[in-house]
């Protein structure tokens, strides 16, 4: 499997990853009823379901970027990934399929609103893919005091990159595109 088997590679993604997972379900858990309204604006589950769903996706999401860092369970961490993944953007492109462009996608809660759009979709579906690469089994090569270092320098830069194209895509915050 090449680079994707490589452990420097690997531990990128899975920082990656686990650093969008973290603060999005600690937004969720701070400001749960904020997240259930979101939840109400998507018009998928029914009322009974959207609070205790408020409680388990970020719990989900807090879970899955621990499993990602701890490499026994990072198949499972990247499985979930996937899975929440494939939720959230069937979500946000079923509401965009009805006309619903204007809501909120809940994936910063009380830190960044974002409007659901396909440029979103696009990005969830580029994450789905990078966690499925931390399927490929991991390469026997040992990490050296560089590779630790390219890993932390390469993750913090996605993460930047992340963000940025975020606001670069119009997913800005919704009250900043109202001014």
């Amino acid at each position: 499997m090449g680079w994707l088997s490589d452990p420097a590679f690997q531990w990128t993604v899975c920082l990656l990853l686990a650093g969008i997972w973290v603060p999005a379900a600690v937004g969720k858990l701070a400001n749960r009823e904020a997240f259930r309204g979101v939840l109400h604006n998507y018009r998928l589950l029914p009322e009974a379901l959207e609070g205790p769903a408020a409680t388990v996706l970020p719990l989900a999401e807090l879970g899955t970027a621990l499993a990602l860092l701890w490499p026994p369970a990072r198949p499972f961490g990247a499985l979930a990934s996937i899975l929440l993944l494939l939720l959230f953007t069937a979500a946000m492109a079923i509401n965009l399929r009805r006309g619903r462009r204007e809501i909120d996608c809940g994936c910063f809660i009380g830190v960044l609103r974002q409007r659901i759009g396909w440029p979103l979709v696009a990005r969830n579906l580029t994450l789905a893919l990078l966690a499925g690469s931390l399927l490929a089994p991991p390469g026997g090569r040992q990490l050296w005091w560089l590779d630790l270092v390219t890993v932390l320098a390469a993750s913090s830069a996605l993460l930047l990159t992340y963000f940025a194209v975020s606001r670069v895509l119009e997913l800005a915050p919704l009250a900043e595109r109202r001014a």
